[in-house]
């Protein structure tokens, strides 16, 4: 199976796959066209290349514990999703593409290496540039941006909006659509750097107005002042959305002899569409049929089933 495969991807702590005598340089020798893929918590070098790791040790080592959550002084906060093991997953499918593209022009494979670390440390690129920049850490500003005000959530009289009001033209519209205009030519709120100075103040008038009215009515006047805005919506309410249904990205699939709803592909192709075909799989689900595609007689896939080399979904 190894010598005929173009991808392995493991995500093993550095050093258990060689131990199984399937670390890279071992199988390189039979396929030197293959793709080898590792995600760890750290990387293959460095001090913490031999530590396991976690989505939350990552967040906090990477420092997006440390920027997330309501405002200083408050409980470091882990992001709702586990970012650093999403975002591992997209590097490492990210190499892979590139690694099998120069394998197309050289027909020479590699080694795909990253980790959760580095995941962390990507999403990381605003707080990064501020902090490499002026010596000082970023810390957590709620919902609000570093560099740019109003952007950031607010309250109405029934629930939590987003507004994307700071440059020039659309904190105008803003105005407008608040009816508010008597801001544009308060000093403290005239420029995108003294809306960031006086953001305190600035939240407290958007908020004051905003509360006067219902979510659904602040949004309809945004909508006709080309204002971005957005509502905040729970999980399921975003999955039942009209975009969502729209762009397919709650999709229907067969699993365990019944259909089950599960999130479509982000990402569409014109020529080549790409669907998502069958449910997740259990442990060893597909170890008969891809035994018996690989040229395994079926005497050979019991006996592998029988002796535990493999699993089965139904065993």
């Amino acid at each position: 199976m190894l010598a005929r495969c173009d991808v392995v991807i493991e995500n093993f702590r550095k050093g258990v796959m060689e131990g199984f005598g399937l670390g890279y340089e071992s199988l390189r020798g039979a396929n030197p066209g293959l793709v080898y893929c590792q995600i760890t918590g750290f990387g293959r070098t460095g001090p913490l290349a031999d530590h396991g790791g976690f989505d939350l040790i990552a967040q906090g080592m990477t420092g997006l514990l440390s920027v997330t959550g309501e405002g200083p002084g408050r409980p470091p906060v882990k992001c709702g999703p586990p970012v650093t093991d999403i975002t591992a997953g997209i590097l490492g499918a990210m190499g892979v593409v590139a690694a099998l593209y120069s394998r197309g022009q050289t027909g020479v494979g590699q080694r795909v290496d990253t980790s959760l670390y580095e995941a962390g440390l990507v999403q990381t690129f605003w707080q990064s540039a501020v902090a490499l920049a002026t010596g000082v850490s970023p810390g957590p500003l709620g919902s609000a941006h570093p560099l740019a005000a109003p952007y950031e959530a607010l309250p109405t009289a029934d629930g939590w909006i987003t507004v994307g009001g700071w440059n020039q033209v659309n904190w105008h519209r803003l105005l407008d659509a608040l009816e508010l205009r008597e801001l544009v030519d308060d000093p403290r709120f005239a420029t995108n750097d003294a809306r960031m100075k006086n953001h305190a103040a600035l939240r407290e008038v958007l908020t004051g107005r905003l509360q006067t009215a219902s979510a659904e009515e602040w949004l309809r006047r945004l909508e006709e002042a080309a204002v971005p805005a957005g509502p905040v919506l729970s999980m399921l309410e975003a999955l039942r959305h009209p975009q969502t249904v729209a762009r397919e990205m709650v999709v229907a699939v067969e699993q365990g002899g019944e259909a089950v709803e599960t999130l479509g592909m982000p990402v569409k192709l014109s020529e080549t569409p790409a669907t998502v075909g069958r449910g997740a799989p259990g442990m060893g689900e597909h170890s008969q049929e891809v035994l018996g595609e690989y040229g395994f007689e079926e005497a050979e896939i019991e006996e592998l089933l029988r002796s535990g080399v493999v699993g089965s979904f139904n065993a």
